[in-house]
């Protein structure tokens, strides 16, 4: 599908810039002391900001709305997965602190540490995104990760909140395994580790926002809202990145369309995968025998 010059070219070319200046005066705030407020508050009150940004830019300036949230939807399908993906984040962020409770030092170690905090922390989001365009691409690839991580894509369209529908097998690789790996094991200091936090929410959630926003020559160096659309596309084995498009770039996986939205959003063969509104059947699926039947669709 071809795209028309933006309707609202304020809100397509100013909404990025806006949420990243946001996040940069935040996070540097935050290092450098000059925030009054503890850095989990300030990532979180970062969050609701994003995401109100993120949810008015989608209801006024929304890229097609076949692909909008609904409530039936949201309530239906999202709602069971994102209260469990806040369970499990919470599982791992616990698991996380323990494991490094026990054999990481506080504070950074290593010759990483040695290092300014701005190149610690491109070192840390170079390993995560690579770590996680690993993972990913193989769960695109392995019949028995597909079933876990096609969740994310059984839906045929692409909105904000849909960002955390993941099967708790990916949020235990990516929030557990790949954060134990990157934050606490590279040696990074706490706060390397912060400001690679914060890009990573700003990135992940304007991914999947369902809004026309246009970031242009940026879009080869991020993963944004242009080119994530494509790994959602039907058919499509593209972008596999979290934040960078490095990755993709380097082994021949990237996408960019600045003039071209995919034709449909999903999975290619929708009867291949349980409805999503079936929630525990969905969970269940992973761990089923290879030969199960899909369960019946939702009435």
């Amino acid at each position: 599908m071809e795209l028309d010059k933006p309707a609202r070219p304020v809100l397509t070319y100013g909404t990025y810039p806006l949420l990243a200046a946001a996040t940069t005066v935040i996070a540097w705030a935050a290092v450098t002391h000059q925030l009054a407020i503890p850095r989990g508050a300030a990532i979180a009150l970062l969050t609701i900001c994003t995401i109100a940004v993120a949810f008015t830019v989608e209801r006024v300036n929304p890229m097609l709305d076949r692909w909008g949230m609904t409530r039936d939807s949201f309530v239906g399908r999202d709602l069971p997965f994102i209260g469990l993906a806040f369970v499990v984040e919470q599982v791992a962020t616990m698991g996380v602190s323990f494991v490094a409770a026990q054999f990481v030092p506080d504070g950074g170690f290593g010759p990483i540490t040695r290092l300014p905090l701005l190149v610690q922390a491109l070192l840390v989001l170079l390993a995560l995104d690579l770590l996680w365009y690993g993972y990913h691409r193989t769960a695109h690839t392995i019949p028995r990760l597909w079933r876990a991580h096609g969740v994310h894509h059984a839906p045929s369209q692409l909105y904000m909140f849909m960002h955390p529908v993941f099967h708790p097998i990916d949020l235990l690789v990516s929030r557990f395994v790949i954060s134990l790996l990157v934050f606490r094991f590279s040696g990074a200091t706490p706060d390397a580790a912060f400001l690679v936090l914060m890009a990573l929410n700003l990135q992940q959630t304007i991914s999947h926002v369902n809004a026309d926003i246009r970031t242009g020559p940026l879009n080869y160096l991020l993963i944004g809202a242009e080119t994530h659309r494509w790994h959602h596309g039907a058919g499509e084995r593209v972008n596999y990145g979290s934040v960078l498009a490095i990755w993709d770039i380097a082994f021949g996986t990237f996408m960019y369309e600045p003039r071209r939205v995919p034709g449909r959003l999903g999975l290619d063969d929708p009867a291949s995968y349980p409805d999503p509104r079936r929630f525990l059947a969905t969970l269940a699926w992973p761990f089923r025998p290879a030969r199960a039947s899909i369960p019946a669709p939702a009435e």
